[in-house]
């Protein structure tokens, strides 16, 4: 079959499923596009003859830098008319971000090598010096296009580079934090067949993708999030735009810019209100990219290269630039310690974790962690697999060490078991290996969550469904015979899963993922009526996952999964008195896991169970907290466990 036609009909197929489900053949993008009055004043920048250039990004002042596959990497003076080339070559695409007023980092394809090419590029003492910091090299694999991201919450700059197999490869090149150049692969995701040019908004955190004869897609620059593709236009008859897209370009306010060679058009993109305008260029030019330098009184410099005379313009537009409204939540970033090995298979596996403390020997102490494709994970305090307990669909994970439950450890470990509707029970040897003992059976339609409490009268499980019934089981040991006994059902309006309890104080706080925190008492003769203490807000953000209690000298903490926003949110329990019946939460920090890239170790997200204890642990001298870990990068891998040091969580609380 002809190719032009197998590639008009698969993007027939593609832009129909789109339309269906986002509205984006002629719905809000085309209502949101402006037009604006046509330029007239353009002139020549820099040198023209033989350019064979690209994409153009401005520094700092009246300085340009211009890519060209014939010259390399040119600088422009646009006052004086002067121009300097810094880096000879074979060079297109070009992105660039400031370190400083003088400083700046730049990306460039090197045609001559097919690998992208990192520079830093500064301003001393009226000359500008020209540094080569790293390669960046796409396994057997031409560089499309490449663009920069400056990343403020973990202090890094990234590059991204789509290349011609259709994939994005993200690699952090420089550490803002330490002021040093660095080279350490961060992930790899799907694309788009032929990439025309990229840009990220570092307002927005968006990495935008533009195919020349399709349209603009988006996707979460955060390396901590699924890379899912959204359109936000396309090119007719599916939307507004007009075909032959060029490059991309941000300008310092998070605007995208890009050309359509067809009917000489210049659009600007707004990511925070999603509108769309464009400006009619002369008819005789025919504009691959564009760079924007926003200058006084409502107005910006635009530098166009034009293919049809080789030469990059100099236009004026009459624009408004973004006015940037500042996230204001206080949320502290924290870095891991460690992380487990990752679960054998990428996708949704990993899920919840426990700690075992070895009592007579804290540096064997072990971490559970539960693979919901297969069964039980066994790490060491340094997060090496150890164990695997292949026993069936595995949830939810809880633990209890006490002097009730008799064999050689006073261990009992349960999990909640998808396979067979029921609870897994393991216990820990005196040889240190976890063992799988027995299934106690539930008539629950589909378990979910679990956790465990113990008390004087005994030792429980709480398990619930997807429908939000809990049941509690008492569990009952006859040399390593385990059975369990149902003793109280109770219901959420919706979906559970993360439960926690207080042993001493016969508490129990469960978690439903849409609403909120509720709490009952954990003995099985306190009634079958929960009590909401937490609704989600601005600090809780839906799903309500994993939650834990950490027992510090003086207070104790509910740590809970926001999974909704990749952070996690701390809750001071206050203690029933007199006057209150239930235990009240008091909101005490938040904070995220953010990437550290001298340890290697990269931030967590969409975590799902987590858990935590106070007790020392060699190197954690107030214990820690282990998190799952949605998207696992640096390099990327499947989902694994994150070891964090309880002092590094001190740091959230107010």
């Amino acid at each position: 079959m002809n190719f032009r036609l197998n590639k008009t009909l698969s993007l027939l197929a593609s832009c129909l499923m789109i339309s269906a489900i986002t509205a984006c053949s002629n719905g809000a993008v085309s209502e949101n596009i402006s037009i604006e009055k046509q330029i007239v004043s353009t002139v020549e920048l820099g040198p023209n003859q033989n350019m064979q250039g690209s994409q153009g990004a401005w520094l700092s002042n009246n300085n340009w830098l211009l890519a060209s596959e014939s010259k390399g990497l040119v600088l422009v003076n646009s006052q004086t008319d002067t121009n300097q080339i810094i880096a000879p070559g074979n060079f297109e695409s070009l992105s660039v971000r400031a370190l400083s007023s003088n400083a700046f980092l730049v990306a460039s394809i090197d045609n001559n090598q097919d690998n992208v090419a990192i520079f830093k590029l500064q301003h001393v003492n009226k000359t500008w010096q020209l540094s080569e910091l790293t390669r960046i090299i796409s396994p057997q694999a031409q560089p499309d296009t490449v663009c920069l991201f400056a990343n403020n919450i973990t202090q890094t700059v990234t590059a991204f580079i789509a290349d011609v197999r259709g994939l994005i490869t993200e690699t952090a090149i420089f550490d803002t934090a330490k002021n040093q150049p660095v080279n350490v692969s961060i992930r790899e995701f799907p694309g788009v067949s032929e990439a025309a040019g990229c840009a990220v908004s570092d307002i927005t955190s968006t990495l935008f993708i533009s195919e020349s004869n399709v349209g603009i897609w988006a996707i979460n620059a955060n390396a901590e999030s699924q890379a899912d593709k959204k359109p936000i236009a396309l090119v007719a008859p599916f939307g507004e735009l007009k075909n032959e897209l060029g490059a991309l370009f941000a300008s310092s306010d998070g605007m995208i810019w890009f050309t359509s060679t067809e009917n000489s058009l210049l659009y600007a993109y707004n990511p925070i209100s999603n509108k769309l305008k464009h400006w009619r260029l002369n008819t005789n030019l025919n504009p691959e990219s564009a760079a924007i330098k926003y200058t006084s009184n409502n107005t910006a410099t635009a530098v166009i290269y034009n293919d049809t005379t080789g030469a990059y313009m100099q236009s004026q537009l009459s624009v408004k630039k973004i006015a940037v409204q500042k996230n204001r939540q206080n949320i502290t970033q924290i870095h891991a310690n460690a992380q487990t090995t990752p679960v054998n298979a990428f996708g949704d596996a990993a899920d919840d974790p426990a700690i075992w403390v070895n009592p007579s020997d804290a540096e064997n102490s072990l971490i559970l962690g539960t693979d919901k494709r297969r069964g039980l994970m066994v790490y060491s305090l340094n997060g090496k697999l150890e164990q695997s307990l292949e026993v069936g669909r595995l949830n939810n994970v809880d633990l209890r060490q006490n002097s009730t439950i008799k064999n050689s450890t006073n261990t009992l470990i349960t999990a909640s078991n998808r396979t067979l509707n029921g609870i897994s029970v393991f216990t820990v040897q005196a040889n240190n290996n976890v063992k799988y003992i027995a299934d106690i059976p539930t008539n629950l339609d589909e378990i979910y969550g679990l956790c465990m409490y113990s008390s004087n009268t005994g030792n429980y499980v709480f398990v619930n469904d997807k429908s939000g019934l809990y049941q509690q089981y008492k569990i009952s040991e006859n040399n390593e015979k385990i059975t369990g006994k149902l003793v109280r059902e109770f219901n959420l309006p919706s979906q559970p899963e993360g439960c926690s309890a207080d042993d001493e104080l016969g508490q129990l706080f469960v978690g439903e993922e849409d609403a909120g925190i509720w709490f009952i008492g954990a003995e099985p003769s306190t009634g079958t009526t929960p009590i909401m203490l937490q609704h989600i807000n601005k600090q809780l953000v839906e799903d309500v996952e994993g939650m834990e209690i950490y027992h510090a000298d003086n207070a104790r903490y509910l740590v809970v999964s926001s999974q909704g926003d990749n952070s996690y949110v701390l809750y001071e329990i206050g203690n029933i008195t007199q006057n209150t019946e239930v235990p009240s939460l008091k909101f005490s920090g938040k904070f995220s896991v953010i990437a550290d890239l001298n340890s290697g170790i990269d931030g967590t997200s969409e975590t799902d169970g987590l858990t935590v204890t106070a007790k020392p642990l060699p190197g954690y001298p107030e214990g820690i907290l282990i998190v799952q870990d949605g998207y696992n990068r640096m390099p990327q891998q499947p989902q694994n466990f994150k070891i964090i040091d309880w002092r590094e969580v001190k740091k959230a609380i107010r």
